[in-house]
This record gives C-alpha cells, sequence and structure tokens, in this order.
C-alpha cells in the first residue's frame, strides 16, 4: 500500500455506519435485533436492508421502513411484531450514534484541528439518522449529506460529487474513507476520490472472503479510523 496516497489530501470524506458507529455492538438491553424480534433470518434481513425495499431516498418513518422491508419478505409479519422491531431498531440505532468510541472521536477532532474539512455521507434512513444532531461526531464535520435528505446514494456519482463541492474542494483531493458498503468504494474512485478501507467493525458482521472482496476497490486500508490522524497530518 502507498502511503503517497495521503500526499495533497485538502478534504477527507467518511461513510458513518461500520465506519464510525457500529450498530451491531449496541447492548442487547437496548434492543433486541430486528431480525430476531420479527422471526426472519438475519442475512436475509440485512440483505433487505442493502436493497431496493429500504427506502433511502426520501423521507421516512421508522414504521413505515420496517414494514416494508418486513413484509418483503414475508407478509404475513403481524403489525404488533413491526412496531416491535421499529421501536428496538430505534433505540439501537440512536444508542450507536450517541455513543461513539472515543478514539474516533478523538482522530476526527485532531484532524478538525489541524484545519482539515470533513464530510460525512451516508446511505441512511430518516430514522437511522434521527439521533445525529445529538451525537458526538456531528460538531466535528464540515458537511453531512445523508442520502435521505439529498435524494441521492453511494455510489452514484452524485452524492460524492455534492460532498466535494460543499467542501470546496476538488474530487481528486478527497480521501474517502468507509467499510466499502454500498460498493462505496468504488464510486468515490470513479469520481475521482482516494478510497480507503477500514476494517474496525468489519469482522463482527462479515466473511473473510467478503472483507477480501472489498479491498479490491480500495488504495489503502487501516485497521481504524483512529490511524488516520498519524498518515494524514505526516504525509
Amino acid at each position: 500500500m502507498d502511503r503517497n496516497l495521503f500526499s495533497g489530501v485538502e478534504a477527507v470524506c467518511f461513510d458513518l455506519f461500520h465506519t464510525l458507529v457500529d450498530v451491531g455492538s449496541v447492548p442487547a438491553s437496548v434492543g433486541g435485533y430486528t431480525a430476531d424480534i420479527l422471526g426472519l433470518d438475519r442475512s436475509a434481513w440485512n440483505g433487505a436492508c442493502f436493497s431496493g425495499a429500504h427506502d433511502i431516498c426520501r423521507t421516512t418513518t421508522q414504521l413505515e421502513v420496517i414494514r416494508k422491508m418486513a413484509h418483503h419478505l414475508d407478509p404475513q409479519i403481524p403489525m404488533g411484531l413491526i412496531e416491535e422491531a421499529s421501536a428496538a431498531r430505534q433505540r439501537r440505532f440512536d444508542y450507536s450514534l450517541k455513543q461513539v468510541d472515543g478514539e474516533i472521536v478523538a482522530a476526527l477532532a485532531r484532524l478538525q484541528a489541524a484545519g482539515l474539512p470533513l464530510a460525512l455521507v451516508s446511505n441512511a434512513s430518516t430514522a437511522e439518522v434521527a439521533a445525529w444532531s445529538d451525537s458526538p461526531l456531528a460538531v466535528l464535520f464540515d458537511v453531512a449529506l445523508f442520502s435521505c435528505e439529498c435524494g441521492h446514494a453511494k455510489p452514484d456519482a452524485q452524492i460524492y460529487h455534492l460532498a466535494s463541492e460543499r467542501l470546496g474542494v476538488a474530487a481528486a483531493q478527497c480521501l474517502f474513507v468507509g467499510d466499502g458498503g454500498s460498493d462505496e468504494h468504488r464510486g468515490a474512485a470513479a469520481v475521482g476520490m482516494r478510497p480507503v478501507l477500514t476494517t474496525q467493525y468489519l469482522g463482527r458482521s462479515y466473511t473473510t472472503e467478503a472483507v477480501e472482496q472489498r479491498r479490491q476497490h480500495v488504495d489503502y486500508e487501516v485497521a481504524s479510523v483512529a490511524e488516520l490522524p498519524g498518515l494524514l497530518l505526516s504525509a
């Protein structure tokens, strides 16, 4: 991996889920896993979350989103279970945004203090980011783009171009850091951004083969976002 990738970087774009926060790490006491409450296979549910059944490019409610995805998989799931799953899912996502790994917060604060503009570029439905304003991450970003608000989603070029435009930095001078979901690294590279894979949360949810596949689309890999200040501020 070539550390020259970090030379001349003028801004950094970050993915949110599985990059800066991890809903899968939220304690079970906060809320049960959505698929378990609904009586669905976890892999099938995760597949639905990354499919067209998950409405992420317009304003929605949590109940609306969960009902649509649940009934996409099993039309017989009763509304009572869907309401229970929706409430639990909201608690888990809210918790993940409010209780962020301190090392990640500190790393972003170092980049911000060094004058490096930061953008968040996230595929998310409305309820998933409802607690964003209460997150310690919110004050660290110059730009926050959520697909449910801007109407564009990764890996489409529009959302990356919008991020670079709002940062006032050419795409070629932007680093894009993420876990690789939604084919985000390929999309970032296609507009000229420099893709970096972070694997901190991948081991919890993905097979070795899946992680290897994501490595094919990046120029550099870090085990945690906490490594970035050392790489960027010494470049």
